[in-house]
């Protein structure tokens, strides 16, 4: 998670500041990209992959998931696990093998982008930077973009606007520091965001949302849409993790 502009690497582009990029298989780099990488799953990444790969979120996380910790924030996280050659284990010789669903951090690239809160009713602040990889020749390639026109042709819009819906949980102004989660508190953290099978589990049982403090209606609709359980399930951590004492 980038806590601050520092944290990210590159050049700084505006939304209509052009740049070059082209990856297609012609490139004796193609692929190369998908190997040897740290690339982190977000709530959304997680959803899309469950639903293009028509697995339960435990699957999902099972097979293609690591967990770790934030070193700065305390945040649970999870990253794509790769195989034992250090590659995506979606990779195929003709590329992405989950193309239509691939997490953000692929569509982003070769671009990286970043977000702070905003205040309330107005737009998160969005950072776009260019990620020069060693050895990518993409940046070779004529064609020109902006990062405006990238996220558009990459169908991006609802994975950064999910993950800007959580930048609230994650900037919690109750947050003090580095957080220091308890092993349920953990569990919960997963369960809401990333397992959404389970956390759908948890909303279905009567009596959740008189216990959680939200309204019924609110909890049927999200029982009925996977986008709506994500921001049920981020605003249910909200309450559990930063109550008033």
């Amino acid at each position: 998670m980038i806590e601050t502009q520092a944290d990210m690497g590159g050049q700084l582009l505006a939304l209509d500041q052009s740049f070059c990029f082209s990856c297609h298989p012609g490139l004796d780099c193609f692929n190369s990209c998908c190997r040897n990488k740290r690339l982190p799953l977000w709530p959304y990444d997680v959803l899309r992959l469950r639903r293009g790969l028509n697995l339960d979120s435990s699957q999902v996380l099972e097979r293609y998931a690591d967990l770790e910790f934030d070193p700065r924030s305390g945040w649970p996280s999870l990253r794509l696990r790769l195989d034992d050659q250090g590659r995506c284990p979606l990779l195929t010789p003709q590329g992405c093998g989950a193309y239509a669903h691939r997490p953000a951090a692929c569509r982003i690239y070769p671009l990286a982008w970043a977000a702070k809160p905003a205040a309330e009713g107005k737009p998160p602040e969005e950072l776009f930077v260019r990620q020069e990889t060693k050895g990518c020749l993409g940046w070779e390639e004529p064609k020109k973009h902006t990062p405006a026109a990238w996220v558009a042709d990459q169908e991006l819009e609802p994975y950064l606007e999910a993950n800007a819906a959580l930048l609230g949980l994650f900037f919690h102004p109750r947050r003090r520091g580095r957080l220091k989660l308890n092993q349920p508190q953990t569990h919960a953290v997963i369960a809401a965001l990333y397992n959404l099978d389970v956390f759908h589990q948890a909303a279905a049982q009567p009596g959740f949302a008189s216990k959680a403090g939200l309204e019924q209606a609110r909890v049927s609709l999200a029982l009925e849409s996977d986008e709506e359980l994500l921001n049920l399930g981020r605003d249910w951590l909200a309450s559990r993790l930063f109550a008033e004492t």
